[in-house]
C-alpha cells in the first residue's frame, strides 16, 4: 500500500512538473507557429508565453507573449527590430487585450513610393488601436519633400523647424508652410497657393499607421497616432 502511495504521488509530481515547466514550452512552439500563418516573416525571431500559473494556459489563455525578432515584414509593417509585449491574449481566438514594446528601423512607403525610415516607433494601449509614438529625423521628412516637389515640377528646398513649421525655398524665394495632420495623413501644406500641397504620408499601402499629430523638435519630428496591432496578428 506505501509502494503504491509512493508511486501516485510521484506521478501527480511530475505531471504537475509536466504542467508547470512544458506548458509554456508548448505554447511558445504554438504562438510561433501562428505567427508565422499570419504572414509574420523575421530573423532571430523569439516568442516568450507566460502564464500564471502556467496550467491556465490550457484554457487557452496567455498573460502575456513576448515576440523579438529582426528584419520583420507583417502586412504594411516592415521593421529591423521589434520587441513587444502582448497582453492579455486568447491564443484559440487570437484574441490581443493590449499592446506594449518598440520598433526600429521601421519602413514606410510614401504615397510617391519613395520608403522614409522612422529612427524608432513606440506602441501602447488596446491592440485593436494601439497608441504609437513615431520618430523620424526632418532631414529625411525633409527630403520626401524636395522628391516630391520635383516630380510635380518644382525645385525646392525645405527645412522644418519648431512647432511644426516648414520653410520652403523655390527660386530664391523663401516661402513658409505647416506640417498638418488630416484625416490620419501628414500633409505639407504651403502658406503660397502657387505650391502644391503635399500628402507625406497615408495610412495603407505600406504605412499600417493613422496619424492623429506632428511635432518638430530640433532635428526630430514626433508623430503621433495608433496601429492596429490585432489585424496585423491575426
Amino acid at each position: 500500500m506505501r509502494s503504491c502511495l509512493i508511486r501516485l504521488l510521484m506521478m501527480v509530481v511530475l505531471v504537475f512538473a509536466v504542467l508547470w515547466f512544458g506548458l509554456p514550452f508548448g505554447a511558445s512552439f504554438l504562438a510561433t507557429s501562428a505567427l508565422n500563418a499570419s504572414g509574420f516573416t523575421g530573423t532571430h525571431t523569439s516568442v516568450q508565453v507566460n502564464s500564471d500559473p502556467p496550467p491556465m494556459l490550457l484554457t487557452g489563455k496567455a498573460d502575456t507573449i513576448r515576440i523579438k525578432s529582426d528584419s520583420v515584414f507583417i502586412g504594411d509593417l516592415h521593421a529591423s527590430n521589434i520587441d513587444v509585449i502582448l497582453r492579455n491574449v486568447e491564443l484559440l481566438s487570437r484574441k490581443i487585450g493590449s499592446v506594449d514594446g518598440t520598433m526600429k528601423g521601421v519602413r514606410v512607403t510614401a504615397p510617391n513610393g519613395d520608403q522614409v525610415i522612422l529612427d524608432e516607433v513606440e506602441v501602447h494601449g488596446a491592440a485593436a488601436a494601439a497608441n504609437a509614438t513615431l520618430t523620424v529625423t526632418s532631414e529625411a521628412l525633409a527630403g520626401l519633400a524636395v522628391t516630391m516637389f520635383k516630380a510635380q515640377g518644382t525645385t525646392a528646398t525645405v527645412s522644418f523647424k519648431d512647432p511644426n513649421l516648414a520653410t520652403i525655398t523655390v527660386a530664391g524665394k523663401r516661402q513658409s508652410g505647416t506640417l498638418v495632420v488630416k484625416n490620419g495623413s501628414l500633409l505639407l501644406v504651403p502658406a503660397s497657393k502657387s505650391i502644391p500641397t503635399l500628402t507625406l504620408m497615408s495610412q495603407g499601402a505600406g504605412n499600417p499607421f493613422k496619424l492623429t499629430s506632428a511635432a518638430v523638435k530640433g532635428q526630430q519630428v514626433t508623430l503621433s497616432g495608433t496601429i492596429d496591432v490585432q489585424s496585423l496578428l491575426i
